[in-house]
């Protein structure tokens, strides 16, 4: 039984080596694009933990990254600390500046109006970052995110393993807003210094195969940002070669 045990665990490992480009979009079944509970919450084995707080330079909110952990056992006693939860993405978390990076299924902004719920919704976010260039020009504040909103690949996780979309939000969390088109994966983002405009591109899975390839359709957009708010954008780099 042992070396059965042992066969099958190697053939799962040899398998997924051999998948470098597994399915990120699950067509076969319906994807929850309204679902608002958040079930994480009911695993006893884990514990909801408050990183420190961070403040961006220059401003006056207070951010409380937010995670859940399993903790280990020291004694007759669980005991926070780094060590205790090293492994989960709370645990790997990183701030520097005007960026923060980690696991986090949400954020609480503190500021001296109060304390504010990034989200109501089932998210796992993976970085933010304060776009300090905007708010130096236009005095008004925002924070970028990447976030996993949709159990696409449908495994019951949010994680890389799903598509990535781009969020933005007030400097105190309010306006919390998806930019991203659904089922488009965030390919990456650039903020153009002087110009006050983010461009970013996202990748769609034209062929339906549920893989992003090749064979697939890149949209490019951008973010114009100005004193009273801002748009969204889509543009046709390409349009040229026609």
């Amino acid at each position: 039984m042992r070396k059965l045990i042992i066969i099958i665990a190697a053939i799962t490992i040899l398998s997924n080596c051999n998948n470098p480009n597994p399915k990120k979009i699950n067509h076969e079944i319906k994807i929850d694009t309204v679902a608002t509970e958040d079930d994480r919450m009911e695993d006893s084995t884990k514990v909801l933990v408050s990183e420190l707080p961070i403040k961006f330079d220059s401003t006056n909110v207070l951010l409380h990254t937010i995670g859940l952990v399993e903790l280990n056992k020291r004694g007759d006693y669980s005991k926070y600390s780094s060590a205790s939860y090293s492994n989960s993405g709370i645990g790997n978390s990183y701030f520097n500046s005007d960026n923060f990076s980690g696991e986090f299924i949400n954020i609480i902004f503190e500021d001296e109006s109060g304390k504010r719920l990034l989200s109501k919704n089932k998210i796992t976010i993976k970085k933010g970052i304060f776009l300090r260039e905007i708010f130096e020009k236009t005095k008004s504040g925002y924070i970028l995110y990447s976030v996993y909103d949709r159990d696409t690949n449908g495994d019951n996780k949010l994680d890389s393993d799903d598509i990535e979309s781009l969020y933005i939000s007030m400097l105190n969390g309010s306006d919390f807003t998806k930019i991203t088109k659904e089922l488009h994966e965030l390919y990456d983002y650039r903020l153009i210094k002087g110009e006050n405009k983010l461009y970013y591109r996202t990748l769609e899975d034209v062929d339906k195969d549920g893989k992003l390839t090749s064979n697939d359709q890149f949209h490019y957009y951008f973010l114009a940002f100005r004193k009273d708010g801002y748009s969204n954008n889509e543009y046709y780099p390409l349009e040229v070669f026609k």
